[in-house]
């Protein structure tokens, strides 16, 4: 376990093949932690104190997110304010929200993920 972010559970053969940080947009505040990405999925781990006040676990397999793009801010004052988020799109047609650093990065890495699941 890391001091300030808890490692996801993964499965026997997964592996983490790529890390972020991240604040995830949860309901209307952001809560800090760490995109993990495997061969199989996306997962979010909240900060062990965004944890102990509500921030939760989140994870998708790869199949599920139907494209990664961004969203325009939407001046939220606590869930990442005038910030663009990095956006995903799911098949059930949820969309999960998060602000990171040099959005470039998480793009180009999450879109080339998404179409090798394919």
């Amino acid at each position: 376990m890391g001091i300030w972010i808890g490692e996801p559970k993964l499965t026997a053969p997964e592996t983490v093949t790529w890390k972020y940080l991240a604040n995830r947009t949860q309901n209307s505040r952001a809560v800090g932690g760490r995109l993990y990405l495997t061969g199989e999925r996306l997962l979010f781990e909240p900060t062990h104190i965004d944890a102990l006040t509500g921030g939760r676990s989140w994870q998708t397999p790869l199949t599920s997110i139907t494209a990664v793009g961004t969203q325009a801010p939407t001046g939220g004052m606590f869930s990442g304010g005038l910030r663009t988020r990095l956006r995903i799109d799911l098949r059930d047609g949820g969309t999960e929200l998060f602000v990171v650093n040099k959005m470039d990065v998480p793009l180009a890495v999450l879109q080339r993920a998404i179409a090798e699941s394919a």
